[in-house]
């Protein structure tokens, strides 16, 4: 009776075209459109051009000096550098004073000013190429006039620093990339693709006045609620299923994106381990978004309901900004936390053991303590048949 009344919701939630889009349409254009997306971002984030603006009396050896410093860089003259900044013609621009040539020579400061619009990330980016400009310019002029003074310019070289990074800096770049996408979107995924059968199965149900006629029949409560359960619960583990095999299929088309996955020495393993933590945070979402279910008397009102958990799933990565790289043990018993933070250590390649067992753990404990609620909430007929 049980596998007939698992197969009964099955079947009635599969023929709902919205519960097909949210489990199958959904997760496919989420995850291809950000994965695109952020793939993009990085291979711009390292990408240099940008259109310079300079006066239209601009001295040959400027325009030569921004040239030899900035190569990728596109460099215009303009009869107003700022009006042309102002109307976004350039994403910079440079104004120095008649003379300039004088004044380094002379030995004394050249003033110079630098357009940009600190709100704008390209501009930002130019900013801080443009100073790199100036300083390795700098550092040039005070060489050559230690030289003409007989001076040794290895004076100034009081310390070598020579940085080792411990990563690849693109691959880094990409891992974190990743650190943020997976956990974010999954359990998002997994809260939508769970939602449709949430809500039908039990609001749903008593709006259209069909509860009463399922719990007349001589099945026993807690099989029907076990089956509603298990329904919503494998709807919910096939699209987080779904989202991973997705992103690793998608991982092949990216150009910068798929470096990122260098960073996990052992990826079968951290799949693997995925799967079960994904398949319990399902678990639990649906058990969630049962009860909140059994407490509206519509499926609009369940909507309303249900609806924060989303927000809900964001919130961990708000934390993560503030633990940084270094967190406590305890906080992978903190259920969707937990899922952030067993992809951030295992992007800074290591994959911990105890953290993973006390997820599992938390989990299962958050599962045991809501199921009795849910099963007291399912038992009241009088909550169960609605208004």
């Amino acid at each position: 009776m049980f596998k007939t009344l698992f197969l009964k919701e099955m079947k009635d939630v599969l023929r709902d075209k919205r519960s097909v889009t949210l489990l199958i349409i959904f997760p496919f254009v989420m995850m291809a459109a950000l994965t695109i997306f952020y793939d993009k971002l990085l291979v711009s984030s390292g990408d240099p051009e940008f259109t310079l603006a300079v006066e239209e009396n601009a001295a040959a050896e400027l325009i030569e000096k921004l040239q030899t410093y900035l190569p990728d860089v596109t460099i215009e003259k303009h009869a107003n550098v700022q009006e042309a900044m102002n109307d976004g013609k350039v994403q910079a621009g440079i104004e120095m004073e008649g003379g300039w040539e004088e004044a380094l020579e002379a030995q004394t400061s050249v003033p110079v000013r630098v357009y940009f619009d600190p709100g704008s990330q390209e501009s930002s980016g130019a900013w801080s190429l443009i100073q790199s400009v100036f300083t390795n310019w700098q550092n040039e002029v005070v060489q050559e006039r230690m030289v003409a003074s007989e001076i040794d310019p290895n004076v100034l070289n009081v310390f070598q620093v020579e940085p080792q990074t411990t990563k690849n800096e693109d691959d880094a770049m990409a891992s974190f990339m990743l650190a943020i996408l997976i956990p974010l979107l999954i359990p998002i995924a997994i809260a939508n693709g769970s939602y449709p059968s949430a809500t039908e199965l039990f609001a749903g149900e008593k709006e259209k006045k069909t509860m009463e006629a399922l719990l007349i029949t001589p099945v026993k409560p807690i099989k029907i609620l076990l089956a509603k359960w298990l329904t919503i619960s494998l709807l919910g583990i096939f699209t987080g299923i779904l989202c991973i095999g997705l992103l690793s299929g998608l991982m092949n088309f990216t150009t910068e994106l798929k470096k990122g996955m260098a960073a996990i020495e052992n990826p079968l393993l951290f799949i693997l381990m995925g799967i079960i933590l994904v398949s319990l945070h399902a678990i639990f979402i649906a058990e969630l978004e049962m009860i909140l279910s059994m407490l509206a008397n519509s499926v609009k009102e369940a909507g309303y309901y249900i609806t924060p958990i989303m927000g809900l799933m964001t919130m961990p990565m708000l934390f993560m900004f503030f633990l940084g790289d270094t967190h406590q043990l305890f906080l992978y018993a903190i259920p969707v936390m937990n899922l952030f933070l067993f992809v951030q250590d295992a992007f800074n390649s290591q994959i911990p053991g105890s953290g993973f067992a006390l997820a599992i753990g938390s989990y299962l404990a958050c599962i045991a303590i809501l199921f009795p609620i849910a099963n007291k909430l399912f038992h009241n007929h009088r909550l169960m048949l609605g208004k």
